[in-house]
């Protein structure tokens, strides 16, 4: 880890099919100030959460945890929720949200199903999640399915939007493309797989796309390790995104965030 360029310290991962599937780790800020990476140093399957310059554990105590590979983490802008887009021995992606403010209570929080549903209502594998904002996360899914909810579900190449407050789906709507990573900034959706998409999560709308910059084509956390998961970062207001290239960094400047492309409650 580093503090710009500047090593701070060295972490450790569980090393049970490591070359297999994507790091999970996250940085970020508590709603006490406090800055917190988010990781798993021992087991494939135990979240900690530790203060991130001094390594000191947040999460001591016994744990049970279930036999997930946590993956892909990211934390909501206001510090409150864990989001793990990881997967379960089929192979099967799947998507997670913890309370780490509980966690930081009881660490037990981060072994459980977390805080959605044990049936939210997702019909397919999960191929990536991202934070819209503090209580709405966009999940993607694949072509593999269950084919066993008896409620409204989440089907098979489909973006939805889920609102933690309502417990439930404020959108689903299905598209004709792999939707691989998600990355979302200034209430917008950005599909990497091939190139660069911007998509409106209500419609599955395609509202620009980017063919002469490439990325890796590659859908989830696991599996393809001859195929990297694509680097890229969208700048918080929405106005640039920056992918990496083979020898450079590709900087896309996108439309303005006005009409469908806004995401409004």
């Amino acid at each position: 880890m580093l503090d710009g360029t500047s090593p701070v310290r060295e972490l450790t991962r569980s090393s049970y099919h490591d070359e297999d599937f994507d790091y999970p780790v996250a940085l970020a800020v508590l709603p006490d100030g406090r800055e917190v990476l988010v990781h798993c140093p021992e087991e494939y399957n135990v979240l900690q959460v530790e203060e991130a310059a001094s390594g000191q554990r947040l999460t001591t105590g016994v744990r049970e945890a279930k036999d997930v590979f946590h993956s892909r983490l990211s934390v909501s802008g206001d510090g409150r929720h864990l989001l793990v887009a990881g997967w379960v021995w089929h192979p099967y992606g799947i998507v997670e949200v913890f309370d780490l403010e509980a966690a930081l209570t009881d660490p037990a929080a981060l072994d459980g199903y977390g805080v959605l549903p044990m049936d939210p209502g997702i019909d397919a594998e999960v191929v990536s999640a991202c934070w819209l904002d503090d209580d709405r996360l966009a999940v993607a899914t694949g072509e593999e399915f269950l084919d066993d909810e008896e409620v409204p579900a989440l089907g098979p190449r489909q973006i939805g939007v889920w609102s933690l407050s309502d417990r439930a789906w404020a959108h689903r709507s299905s598209v004709d493309f792999e939707v691989g990573t998600l990355i979302a900034g200034g209430g917008r959706v950005v599909s990497l797989n091939g190139h660069p998409r911007l998509i409106d999560v209500r419609t599955g709308e395609v509202l620009e796309e980017w063919p002469e910059v490439a990325v890796p084509r590659r859908e989830g956390a696991y599996g393809v390790t001859h195929i990297p998961t694509p680097v890229a970062a969208l700048h918080p207001d929405g106005t640039h995104l920056a992918v990496a290239q083979d020898e450079n960094i590709a900087l896309v400047r996108l439309p303005s965030a006005v009409g469908s492309a806004d995401l409004p409650p």
